[in-house]
């Protein structure tokens, strides 16, 4: 037998939150995990400057995550 993990999905995550401003018709979705040093270090390694902790925009009127699998900085990785 193989032993082959589980991917982690952002949409099953208790982290995941979405937030749809008022008279937007996208929801931003984001990462709250209590661990975001993590997430801003991995983003000044990488070198990356925009907007630590963000997993994307939904489509329009949708409440879906639009990430199939957790991005290479999820605390839950490490």
């Amino acid at each position: 037998m193989t032993n082959k993990k589980q991917p982690i999905k952002c949409s099953e995550c208790q982290y995941c939150s979405g937030i749809r401003p008022r008279g937007n018709t996208r929801t931003n979705f984001s990462c709250s995990h209590p661990d975001q040093r993590y997430i801003n270090d991995y983003f000044i390694q990488k070198g990356l400057r925009k907007m630590p902790g963000f997993l994307g925009f939904g489509a329009v009127y949708s409440d879906t995550v639009p990430l199939k699998t957790s991005p290479a900085w999820c605390p839950k990785k490490k």
